[in-house]
């Protein structure tokens, strides 16, 4: 057999050891171009946030332009999401706060109760009445080591008063989006008498006070003859912050205060919204042209006195004479323009017999019923700081027919898209014209719902509150967990 030819001595061996220099050279050259790039990439994914509610809206300002208003904080705040803003004031362990104010003196001349679930009591001591931890609920918590009823651990974030501050009128409470209070009181009125100042100052400190524009013109003193008098700017000053409903706050608010274009009206808007999905989707019939709420008339004294100025029923009146003649021939529902008791109604151009119903003080779903079967709703008022049911009409995708001239609730109003205005009586007929003709034929322009649904209700305006809240005074407030917006309640 053949041997194979002899290999000159060197080569196998140099041959080698270029071979595993070239394969740990191309390791190496493969290994940085696919794992850096992947470090690369990982870093990025990791550095950004993935939060739903991680974005930018700037609050404080009216959807509309055009109709002025101010730039309150928006500007402040146009770089910081409420995500950033609650991660700078809150991604740390919880304050354990000490509260040196407790039992305000002027308590003792009222009575003040705990809620203990389904009733109340004076402390939370005496909820249980000898029955246990099933009657130790609500502010109360049951110790099953001590079998006592104590304050409850959920509300170790507001002050131990909080409950008996929100008793009275003025002073009203916030909720977050799961219910649970926090510790911001909202004062929506003048004061009722000097308990309620005494009491402010007691507590200012230890509680968060912020003033709401939600009582006639206030925090600016009434044009109501029937309201009680005091210098505007006594309540000016007196709060660090105001939720307002004016064009140019500046003008009133001295610079030390913080101010945001905000209304009660923005909030608690699902029920008339799903009231309106569930009347839509039964075709329910449309009955009326108009539906006016009176809020609480006065129909002893024929529609004259403090309720009937605040919904200018001078006006309607007047407008009446317009809506009910033959070159119109509205109908319409006038609701709590008749007593309690359904005995008298206030009066009302004769012309209008058959055509204009009046309706005693109705609940909430009533009201709403009248509403779903209306075309728009008529909002004649001057001193109204938050008119609730002008964007609880536009829930139910119902046009405004507004007085430009309303203190509260002119954000609103985006003539040809949420309805019309008028000034007073001299262009109220070519806007009821106007409105008339829109929402009595098939081609209705309006989209009042869309409007609301994009720029209000507790999802946005809270949100744009607990920025507000916690931007400019987070060190103050510990929030419970999972709070993602803020919402003032109560009536």
């Amino acid at each position: 057999m053949r041997k194979p030819a002899a290999t000159p001595a060197g080569i196998s061996s140099r041959t080698t050891a270029q071979f595993h220099r070239w394969t740990v050279l191309a390791f190496f050259t493969i290994s940085f171009c696919l794992v850096i790039p992947s470090i690369i990439i990982l870093l990025k994914l990791t550095s950004t946030s993935t939060n739903d509610n991680d974005y930018i809206r700037s609050i404080g300002k009216p959807p509309n332009a055009s109709h002025g208003g101010n730039a309150d904080i928006g500007q402040q705040n146009d770089n910081k999401s409420t995500t950033q803003i609650i991660s700078n004031n809150s991604h740390h362990k919880p304050i354990k706060r000490s509260y040196k104010q407790t039992s305000f003196p002027g308590f003792s001349n009222t009575i003040t109760e705990v809620r203990c679930g389904g009733h109340s009591a004076p402390t939370c001591a005496e909820c249980p009445n000898g029955n246990g931890a099933a009657w130790c609920n609500g502010e109360c918590e049951w110790d099953y080591k001590t079998h006592t009823c104590g304050r409850s651990s959920k509300l170790a974030h507001i002050h131990p008063d909080y409950f008996k501050i929100i008793q009275r009128y003025a002073f009203q409470p916030v909720v977050n989006n799961n219910g649970e209070y926090v510790n911001v009181i909202m004062v929506r009125s003048p004061f009722r008498d000097v308990d309620d100042e005494h009491l402010y100052n007691y507590y200012k400190e230890e509680v968060l006070f912020l003033g709401i524009s939600s009582f006639e013109s206030f925090p600016l003193s009434s044009p109501n003859p029937y309201s009680a008098k005091f210098e505007s700017s006594y309540y000016l000053n007196m709060f660090p912050g105001f939720l307002h409903m004016m064009h140019q706050p500046a003008e009133h608010f001295p610079s030390n205060v913080t101010t945001i274009l905000m209304s009660q009206s923005d909030f608690n808007l699902e029920e008339p919204y799903l009231f309106g999905r569930q009347q839509q989707l039964q075709n329910t019939e449309i009955l009326y042209d108009f539906v006016y709420s009176g809020g609480d008339q006065d129909v002893e004294t024929d529609c004259v006195g403090w309720a009937s100025y605040n919904k200018n029923f001078s006006f309607v009146r007047e407008a009446l004479e317009v809506m009910c003649s033959d070159e119109f021939n509205v109908t319409g529902v006038l609701v709590a323009n008749k007593n309690k008791a359904n005995t008298k109604a206030c009066t009302i151009p004769s012309s209008c017999d058959g055509k204009i119903v009046q309706t005693t003080f109705l609940d909430q779903r009533q009201f709403f019923t009248y509403l779903s079967q209306a075309r728009w709703a008529f909002l004649p008022q001057i001193c109204d700081a938050s008119p609730r049911v002008s964007t609880q009409a536009m829930s139910m995708n119902k046009p405004l027919l507004m007085n430009r001239n309303i203190m509260g609730g002119w954000k609103y109003m985006l003539p040809g898209v949420t309805g019309e205005e008028f000034n007073d009586i001299h262009d109220f007929r070519a806007q009821l014209r106007k409105i008339l003709d829109n929402t009595r034929g098939k081609d209705n322009p309006y989209t009042p719902l869309k409007f609301v649904r994009e720029n209000y209700g507790n999802a946005i305006a809270g949100m744009q509150l607990l920025e507000f809240v916690m931007s400019h005074w987070g060190d103050r407030i510990d929030l419970p967990n999972g709070t993602k917006f803020l919402v003032p309640t109560g009536a």
